[in-house]
């Protein structure tokens, strides 16, 4: 019986390829959202510790300080959702190129595995025919 062999391979592993690369893509994309977010979330942390601090000062010019810290804060914050907006909008990109990879991968192995298949019965068929035929043969020549 001879291997099988998968005409559209090099495509396939191709394609492979691309898929694994948008993978990376997509994780680094995804990777950058994080960060942002871990941004955002030690923003908001800072905000309120120093709230906290703020309630108990009784000085004006300390009560002045904070103040100023919460617009850099408050600067920080919108920087930082304006990088998450996009990191986003990047990210859901790199989502449409993975889904994208991953369905024509998955068209090609479906191609492969059907004429794998019919390859099979194709030779399960031609061993059959062989074996009747040495059947057959001896029969007759017994008789």
């Amino acid at each position: 019986m001879k291997k099988f062999n998968f005409s559209l391979q090099k495509v396939l592993d191709f394609r492979e390829f691309e898929k694994k690369q948008a993978e990376a893509e997509l994780g680094k994309a995804v990777a950058e959202e994080t960060k942002i977010q871990n941004t955002l979330d030690m923003i908001a942390k800072q905000h309120a510790s120093s709230v906290v601090a703020a309630d108990s000062m009784k000085d004006i010019n300390d009560m002045l300080y904070v103040q100023n810290y919460f617009r850099l804060l408050d600067y920080q914050k919108e920087q930082a959702l304006t990088a998450l907006a996009q990191a986003q909008v990047i990210t859901e990109e790199k989502r449409d190129v993975m889904r994208n990879a991953m369905k024509n991968c998955k068209v090609l192995e479906n191609l492969r595995d059907s004429r794998k298949d019919a390859w099979k019965k194709e030779n399960i068929k031609a061993e059959e025919n062989t074996i009747d035929d040495i059947v057959t043969s001896k029969y007759s020549k017994n008789q």
